[in-house]
């Protein structure tokens, strides 16, 4: 597993250049032996991120290249152990938004071409519809909802994840006018160093019930992959063990 880092500008190390970069991670998991074929690799790794003619970055240092070249070559250092995994973490979100497309479909194709499994956090919801096959919804460390992304996106069933909808932009729904339904939320997100008890969204949620202040909801299966934990949808099928709760910094 490598991991592509969502700052591409403090990911870097500035007094080092784009071969040492490079050629650190093949020399040190034994990839490459020897200058001419650790130079042969680096440049071989330049050129599967797109960053051509490698011969020109190769001796350049972090701050000669734009912040998009400067992910390109974060993600070539990650490929470079040649990983069957890559943690990409919001890896699109500093970028200028002319050139997050371009880095996508890079890794769209390093996926498909170099056979990668993707964990991908974001924080915007186009860009997992976009990316990703599957898409899983957190809400302060609990998984809310999960499926494939389609079925996310054209029926979400949580109210955090119609939340996370209906604010993002959306034509259709501008043209629609007042006659459309806007869902708001109440209140602030809450402390992860005292979460609310039972579902951590009960809270903000228009719908909110008394049991869900009391205890977090099984979950229950909607067909096709598609799934949410939510008492709008009974009680669930699978009861939690604890409270599906993950890592605290989540959200």
């Amino acid at each position: 597993m490598q991991l592509i880092f969502q700052d591409p500008f403090s990911s870097l190390n500035p007094v080092h250049n784009i071969r040492y970069h490079l050629a650190r991670p093949l020399q040190i998991f034994g990839h490459a032996r020897g200058e001419r074929e650790v130079t042969e690799q680096v440049l071989a790794l330049l050129r599967r991120v797109s960053l051509s003619p490698a011969e020109q970055f190769i001796e350049k240092y972090p701050h000669q290249l734009s912040g998009g070249q400067r992910q390109r070559v974060a993600i070539a250092r990650a490929l470079a152990v040649q990983p069957e995994v890559l943690l990409a973490d919001e890896p699109v979100s500093m970028l200028d938004v002319s050139i997050r497309l371009d880095i996508l479909n890079l890794l769209l194709r390093l996926k498909d071409e170099e056979k990668l499994a993707f964990l991908f956090i974001t924080h915007d919801i186009a860009s997992a519809r976009y990316f990703a096959e599957d898409t899983l919804v957190m809400y302060a460390g609990q998984t809310v909802e999960g499926g494939p992304s389609d079925e996310i996106i054209q029926e979400p069933k949580h109210p955090y994840t119609q939340l996370l909808l209906s604010a993002a932009p959306d034509p259709e729904r501008i043209q629609a006018g007042a006659g459309s339904k806007e869902l708001t939320a109440r209140g602030e997100i809450p402390s992860l160093i005292t979460p609310p008890t039972g579902c951590r969204f009960h809270p903000r949620c228009p719908h909110a019930m008394p049991v869900c202040k009391e205890r977090f909801p099984g979950r229950t299966n909607l067909g096709n992959g598609h799934w949410t934990n939510c008492y709008l949808y009974g009680a669930g099928d699978e009861s939690p063990k604890t409270d599906t709760s993950v890592a605290q910094g989540a959200d």
